[in-house]
């Protein structure tokens, strides 16, 4: 009998957290839109240093700049 309850319960906590996952994988605002991101910003000596948001180069500690 603890077998049969034990497996239930396995059976129902998947179920759950397969649809809570089909849930946020079906929302349109958690993806990221690609022109939203496209910005790129590098650093004018260490154009290998790329970023997706302003900042300083992690080598020298120059302020990135928009790459075209």
């Amino acid at each position: 009998m603890k077998k049969i309850i034990l497996f239930a319960g396995v059976l129902i906590a998947l179920s759950a957290c397969n649809q809570s996952g089909l849930q946020a994988a079906q929302n349109p605002k958690d993806t990221i839109s690609a022109g939203k991101n496209s910005i790129r910003y590098t650093c004018p000596m260490h154009p290998e240093v790329v970023e997706n948001k302003p900042g300083v180069c992690r080598k020298c500690g120059m302020e990135l700049v928009e790459k075209d």
